[in-house]
């Protein structure tokens, strides 16, 4: 797997968390647990896949 892809999801997921962080009063409360929900499950991903690449070089 190609390092530029993850470090694209990477990137888009430290994005998408800081933006529900600084945006949180203004998502509505069942909106913002998905989109909580959603940034954990892809930061989780982004984790996995960055260490199995860093295994894989």
């Amino acid at each position: 797997m190609p390092f530029t892809n993850v470090a694209v999801l990477v990137v888009l997921t430290l994005i998408l968390g800081a933006v529900v962080v600084f945006n949180k009063d203004s998502i509505p409360p069942k909106l913002r647990r998905g989109l909580a929900a959603a940034s954990a499950l892809l930061l989780l991903i982004s984790f996995i896949l960055t260490v199995y690449t860093l295994f894989t070089m």
